[in-house]
């Protein structure tokens, strides 16, 4: 990464994943952007459910080149992390927010992918880390995802009352679409480990 495309000193969202495969072969990826305005776990986890849903429907397993050609795609109105990044988020001074994502092969019966989160958060202008998040599998991030974009929408719409901009009200109702969807997909992800779950009670029955 090129300090100098960031600006000297400038805050910094991080999102760095380290990726598995069948032999337990681990390889990493990582991408930066300013941190203001949308280097947020609300703004940000969509691009991370999205690829994680998009893996479940075609049936692939994640890659680093997958996830991070996905994650530098800028496919709407907010910015994804673009600037390839080599170091350590959660050792740089820079990094306010860090996403450090754990993925690993599909599970056969459910045909999600295996997916770790933390979300490591620096209060401004302290160190160390302020507040770490983490949360295991699809359906907890897609919760947790729509968690953040619900208190986000809550905020906005706050400030919209505050001072009387619309701006605010958009970026509110964007936030609470991003909410929906992320709840969705944790309905889809909880839908396929019930029915999983089923399947092995009846085998276990049936034997």
């Amino acid at each position: 990464m090129l300090r100098s495309e960031l600006r000297l000193n400038a805050s910094l969202f991080v999102a760095q994943a380290a990726v598995s495969n069948h032999t337990g072969l681990i390889a990493r990826a990582g991408l930066a952007m300013p941190a203001a305005p949308f280097g947020s776990p609300a703004w940000q986890l969509p691009a991370l459910l999205s690829y994680l849903h998009r893996l479940h429907q075609d049936e692939e397993d994640p890659s680093p080149e997958l996830w991070r050609a996905h994650t530098e795609r800028q496919t709407g109105p907010v910015p994804r992390p673009h600037i390839r990044y080599q170091a350590d988020g959660l050792h740089d001074p820079d990094a306010v927010c860090v996403l450090d994502i754990r993925l690993g092969p599909r599970d056969e019966d459910t045909g999600w992918p295996a997916a770790d989160l933390a979300v490591i958060e620096q209060e401004e202008g302290a160190c160390p880390f302020g507040r770490v998040t983490r949360r295991h599998g699809v359906e907890a991030i897609a919760a947790y995802a729509a968690q953040e974009l619900t208190a986000e929408h809550a905020r906005l719409m706050g400030r919209a009352r505050q001072h009387q901009d619309a701006s605010f009200v958009r970026l509110a109702e964007l936030a609470q679409r991003a909410a929906d969807w992320a709840e969705k997909v944790r309905a889809a992800a909880h839908a396929g480990t019930v029915h999983v779950q089923a399947d092995r009670a009846r085998a276990r029955i049936t034997h």
